[in-house]
């Protein structure tokens, strides 16, 4: 029988990645529907639509993933988790909104952050989705829909995805400090999982049916790393209005446009100048914590339930940048 948790985080807040070149981050970034919201010589923060005063961090230096934060549900929380082994004292958090984190590093190298307390920002613009006229269910009447060229709206962080030497042991690892939930496993034989959807335990609240995947470095040549990073849109029309910009501003897709199985988001998926994944999504599963793991053959895979079935570069590892 599993022991409770140390605690439950509520949700992913943000990823920090590594890049020589924090202009030609920043254009792609702007490209992909992001908008700065602080820069030093060292960091740039870039924010999307909503409350979040930044959704990403880059760092300068190699190209490379650095880590990722969740979000405490409480300060207690935080000072609970932070007394635990091997994480750092609670202390601020230097960045927009300011509030606190505490730090560790998992058994891959990568470093996650768990912080309370960043204030938010106003929001810029119109997040709510468009209204739509489907089926028996009419939300527009008398006006008419007009969609602009350009960027996405960005919404939020949603989650991330890691390739890894051990799916169980790594979710045993995350699940002990973090209480995440498994959503979905992939399996190559029964009790043999390839990937494992999480999300996190909000009890009787939904979540994000998945805030990290975690899938074997298998096909990633052994290498432990990042898989993907990922972040909610508005709606459809931002994932494809988006799509068309960022082709036009010859931007390297990688896989899209589709809608995935396990999860059932529609996706878009992009590579930066230096190869980091950034996806994307929208219209994704939401679970409360009473809705039990699905078990599936590895046949399933990481197939759509229309569009383009992944590149065979899909998933490629980016190393944990050392701290």
């Amino acid at each position: 029988m599993q022991g409770d948790p140390i605690i439950k985080v509520r949700e992913m807040a943000f990823p920090r990645l590594s890049a020589p070149d924090l202009d030609a981050m920043e254009a792609f970034l702007i490209d992909f529907g992001m908008v700065r919201a602080h820069r030093t010589d060292e960091t740039l923060y870039m924010r999307g639509v909503g409350p979040a005063p930044y959704v990403h961090v880059v760092e300068r230096g190699e190209p490379g993933f650095i880590g990722f934060a969740f979000e405490a549900q409480t300060r207690e929380d935080l000072e609970r988790i932070a007394a635990s082994e091997g994480f750092s004292a609670v202390e601020p958090l230097e960045a927009p909104g300011g509030g606190w984190r505490t730090r560790v590093t998992d058994p891959h190298g990568v470093a996650v952050e768990v912080v309370h307390g960043i204030a938010p920002a106003a929001p810029l613009g119109d997040s709510a989705p468009r209204p739509l006229n489907m089926g028996t269910k009419f939300e527009r009447i008398g006006t008419v829909q007009r969609i602009k060229a350009g960027p996405s709206r960005i919404k939020r962080f949603g989650h991330l995805a890691m390739n890894v030497r051990d799916v169980k042991a790594s979710i045993a690892w995350y699940r002990a400090r973090f209480g995440i939930l498994e959503s979905d496993r992939i399996n190559l034989a029964p009790g043999m999982p390839v990937a494992i959807f999480t999300r996190c335990d909000r009890g009787a609240e939904p979540a994000d049916h998945h805030s990290i995947l975690f899938a074997s470095d298998m096909g990633s040549g052994g290498m432990p790393g990042l898989n993907h990073l990922s972040w909610e849109v508005c709606d459809i029309d931002d994932l494809l209005a988006g799509a068309e910009h960022l082709a036009a501003k010859k931007r390297a897709r990688e896989w899209g446009i589709g809608r995935h199985l396990l999860g059932s988001q529609v996706f878009d998926y992009w590579r930066d100048p230096w190869g980091h994944i950034h996806e994307h999504w929208t219209d994704g599963d939401q679970l409360d914590a009473s809705v039990p793991v699905g078990d599936h053959s590895i046949d399933v895979g990481a197939a759509s339930q229309w569009g383009p079935n992944p590149p065979p570069t899909f998933g490629r590892t980016i190393a944990p940048q050392p701290r």
